[in-house]
């Protein structure tokens, strides 16, 4: 599900951050699905690395890619991100520059570590994709998982095959220039590729490609998801539950994600907690954002309780078809309070087409491939549905619902 740090040294920044001139946002086609507008200011951070002989591989990672093929875009320039940076919600399939900084370094535990000599060429960068999560809390590999992703520095854990266009391995860990970019940019001075590099990793066998919702690939990559319920109803929102016991907002304002505001309740069976907006709050939308309390995840995740709910959309002609939510893998982990909690929030991803019969893991590019369900049209529907169909009562709690 997620992998971790296990062989390397660390690094803290000891220096000034170190910033170029803000420059414009780029307009269309640059730009992400979370509409991000890029200043160009670079950020100092840390970079370890995964992948090739450490047992952790690039292609298991939490937002659940799969084998990512050579000739991909970006290819095996990849990282993970941890999962107390502000930037880790939606942060998958989203890039970042990087370019190795000579100076000392230090870990989450107070060693510090001469890299001053550590760098290749500290003009030269490269654009990694993030694939995968660094979680604060991984009671499997905890002493290390502390060590670098609880937040002491802005962390990346690149691919062993972007990490030594940078370095050397045998460092273990470099200090780092970061920022984010469309992941259609191309670095001023690219790093090169070293002439010995780690052996590649063949797919399985009977592999086959995937669609990828990267943002290189959307016709509209300046599009901006759609809050439903973050911290509170977005506007035009509205409770559109039945059969539910809903806590009072006031009782669960710190009950979300990062300690937000959620809702929460019991949904008895034949019961659902929704939201209700207007038509065409759907037009231009891929997918469905949200997540749920698991609580106290424990070892690698077993004792996450996530809540036996089937999501489903719908509109004044009828509902579409649902899709549990347990049948989906989740792709964002965060703890509900930063950096040290026990207790996880986990985000789903669902690609709307789901809910017109498509399979439960299917992934869109492009706006055109949903066209409605439940005899609705996009326009039609208006409301989003997490609904107990099963065969016993379900407490949830619920935050960040989103429309992307």
């Amino acid at each position: 599900m997620v992998r971790i740090l296990q062989n390397a040294l660390a690094l803290a920044m000891v220096g000034l951050m170190l910033m170029l001139p803000s420059q414009a946002a780029l307009s269309p086609p640059y730009g992400d699905r979370r509409g991000v507008n890029y200043n160009w200011k670079w950020r100092s951070g840390r970079a370890t690395w995964f992948g090739g002989s450490d047992g952790w591989s690039i292609h298991n990672g939490s937002c659940n890619y799969q084998y990512i093929y050579p000739d991909e875009p970006l290819g095996w320039d990849v990282a993970a991100l941890t999962d107390v940076i502000s930037e880790y919600p939606d942060s998958c399939g989203l890039c970042y520059e990087v370019a190795c900084d000579s100076t000392w370094t230090s870990d989450n535990y107070g060693s510090s570590f001469d890299r001053t000599a550590s760098c290749y060429d500290t003009d030269a960068s490269l654009v990694v994709r993030i694939v995968d999560v660094c979680p604060c809390q991984y009671p499997s590999n905890a002493y290390n998982n502390k060590r670098w992703c609880c937040g002491d520095r802005d962390h990346l854990d690149m691919s062993i095959w972007a990490f030594e266009k940078l370095a050397e391995t045998r460092w273990g860990v470099i200090p780092i220039r970061y920022r984010p970019v469309p992941c259609d940019y191309k670095p001023s001075k690219k790093a090169k590729s070293i002439s010995n590099p780690t052996p590649a990793v063949k797919p399985p066998a009977g592999d086959v490609r995937r669609t990828r919702d990267w943002p290189e690939y959307f016709p509209d990559s300046s599009n901006t998801r759609l809050s439903v319920f973050e911290d509170g109803y977005a506007s035009g929102i509205v409770d559109n539950s039945w059969k539910m016991q809903l806590q009072s907002l006031a009782d669960s304002s710190k009950s979300g994600a990062a300690g937000s505001q959620a809702v929460c309740g019991k949904v008895p069976i034949g019961g659902a907690l929704a939201f209700r907006g207007w038509n065409g709050m759907f037009s231009k939308r891929k997918a469905l954002e949200f997540w749920f309390y698991v609580g106290a995840t424990g070892w690698d995740g077993k004792d996450q309780k996530t809540p036996d709910l089937w999501v489903s959309v719908s509109g004044k002609k009828g509902g579409c078809k649902p899709s549990r939510v347990i049948d989906s893998k989740p792709i964002y982990y965060e703890p509900m309070w930063k950096p040290y909690a026990q207790t996880y929030y986990w985000g789903w991803q669902i690609y709307l087409p789901v809910f017109n019969g498509w399979k439960v893991n299917s992934v869109i590019n492009k706006y055109s491939d949903f066209t409605g369900c439940g005899g609705n049209s996009v326009w039609d529907l208006d409301t989003i549905e997490f609904r107990n169909d099963g065969w016993a009562e379900q407490w949830a709690c619920v935050d960040r619902v989103r429309l992307i």
